[in-house]
């Protein structure tokens, strides 16, 4: 199951279903109160010596919340309640970490009081399908750490430390908030501040919009709001509607089928379990090879790869993205490969389906993705070029608004692991699945004394994640593009391939021409 297309969804399945049958197997250990506590263990303090104080932040001008039968609510798509049904390792609430040079926790807190009262779902708890603006809160962590700075480089694995996380169960059941804030804070002044949210509530666009207006609050500047828009229910399609994206996305009518059903019913039996082994650290979702990208380096790749001919440009995404399908393919396929490569991308929909780049959404993205042949036999300018052309079709703006509104059709009558599960390439030798988050602009709380600026970002969303960093960008690799390596030298070596086969400063100057704009991280388009 580990090398198969759905790997990300079979894996958490897997794994879960051989540790139920350890327990099974040792009836004692799986008693009702003792697994209740060690499901509510939190591995992350069991070793810490250091202060922690929790508070809860509510919006600003409310001291107690609001009764569920007496708050206002907001409805919710089911396709935003799925990330509910779904384990943590599959980002269904994920964390971001920033690191700040400097920060202060009470103004940290005063401007997430006052950012929650312009954004009240964010401080309420789920209640069926709505939820209820009952002003629950947010859970402040603050920690003094006995270290003397905050680490330059936050590993992964460290996300269970810095962040808060709350399992989607619970969440579902309205017994853990949707969000929750942890604060670092350092001897030197320094800290790590960890956000961890509900993806029924926020996607990674709407994380970095609230993020945005919090920085803003924190500096105190005047903002509109980013807001909930309250088109999503007439962005649905009617039953004909449905019927027909189904036929041209998947050729063929929406129906449960096996595989399906068994996601849907598996999913949240297991997910429980295997939350509590991902919160223990031992699942090795949080383990992802990372390659630093610069500026300059990302321009020259882009330079090789524009093709002189057709368009004669091609985005920085689609460079990169050809650029590590090609790196990775050469050092893992044999020489008998027939290359059958797949780019995929998380994309986000808010500009096909007409709505603000900062709606506040739980799901407003869409997966898509193009294919071809021949890997082994192209060049860099080939590759990317065929990225390009394929993208105009399979990545336009119409295609994305017509997937999402597949997506969320079928899961408003139950079918959205029908949809999702083709989301999934079935026969490739190499995939690359691409969340590109490189044009978020990290936060600003205010210099010195104040919030702190954020220096750098990491987050455990994915599969294979670019996130922007000082002076270029920095990929998070989903183990599922080295599946071609049986080993781990070799696994090892096509890491190393990205960085040594970068193109030297020679090839990027004979066509800088070709390709205007270049310096920059990658394109936008992750949610």
């Amino acid at each position: 199951a580990t090398h198969c297309s759905d790997a990300k969804v079979f894996r958490p399945l897997l794994f879960s279903v051989v540790c139920l049958l350890c327990l099974v197997m040792a009836p004692s250990a799986c008693s009702s109160p003792c697994f209740e506590a060690l499901s509510q263990f939190d591995w992350a303090t069991t070793e810490s010596t250091d202060s922690t104080h929790m508070e809860v932040v509510r919006p600003a001008g409310l001291m107690s919340p609001v009764p569920v039968a007496e708050a206002q609510a907001v409805q919710l798509l089911r396709y935003e309640m799925m990330f509910t049904k779904t384990p943590l390792a599959m980002a269904s609430y994920p964390a971001l970490a920033f690191r700040l040079r400097k920060a202060s926790p009470r103004l940290l807190k005063a401007s997430l009081s006052a950012v929650l009262a312009q954004h009240p779902v964010c401080a309420g708890r789920l209640s069926g399908t709505t939820i209820a603006l009952t002003g629950d809160g947010v859970p402040f962590t603050v920690v003094e750490s006995r270290e003397s700075s905050a680490p330059d480089v936050v590993q992964e694995i460290d996300l269970l430390r810095f962040a808060d996380f709350r399992r989607p169960g619970r969440v579902a059941k309205g017994l853990e908030p949707l969000l929750t804030v942890k604060v670092t804070c350092f001897r030197d002044g320094s800290a790590i501040l960890g956000m961890g949210r509900s993806h029924a509530l926020l996607d990674g666009s709407s994380a970095w919009a609230f993020l945005a207006d919090w920085a803003r609050s924190a500096r105190g500047e005047k903002h509109v709001a980013a807001r909930r828009t309250s088109a999503l229910l007439q962005a649905l399609p009617d039953d004909d509607q449905l019927n027909e994206l189904a036929r041209e996305a998947l050729g063929r009518p929406l129906a449960g089928g096996l595989m399906a059903s068994a996601m849907k019913v598996a999913f949240p039996l297991i997910s429980p379990l295997y939350d509590w082994l991902f919160l223990a650290g031992i699942t090795g979702d949080l383990t992802r090879p990372r390659v630093r990208f610069s500026e300059r380096e990302l321009a020259r790749i882009k330079a090789v790869a524009t093709p002189v001919d057709g368009d004669g440009w091609v985005s920085t995404q689609e460079a990169l993205s050809a650029y590590i399908l090609l790196t990775i393919g050469k050092a893992t396929l044999p020489p008998t490969s027939q290359g059958r490569a797949v780019a995929a991308f998380i994309l986000d929909a808010r500009k096909a389906l007409g709505f603000r780049s900062d709606d506040i959404i739980g799901s407003g993205l869409v997966f898509l993705r193009v294919g071809f042949s021949g890997l082994l036999q192209m060049s860099l300018q080939e590759v990317a070029g065929t990225l390009h052309e394929l993208s105009k079709s399979n990545l336009s703006q119409e295609a994305v608004r017509n997937r999402w509104r597949l997506v969320a059709g079928a899961a408003n009558i139950g079918l959205e692991f029908d949809v999702m599960r083709d989301a999934y390439p079935t026969k490739y030798d190499i995939c690359l699945f691409l969340n590109n988050q490189s044009k978020r602009e990290l936060p600003d709380f205010g210099q010195e004394a104040s919030g702190g600026a954020a220096e750098s970002v990491l987050s455990n969303a994915g599969p294979t994640l670019v996130l922007p960093t000082r002076g270029g960008v920095e990929v998070l690799l989903d183990p599922s593009t080295l599946k071609a390596a049986r080993s781990a030298s070799a696994r090892l070596a096509a890491l190393e391939a990205l960085r040594r086969e970068i193109p030297v400063q020679g090839a990027a100057i004979v066509k800088a021409s070709c390709a205007p704009g270049a310096v920059g991280s990658a394109g936008a388009g992750g949610a």
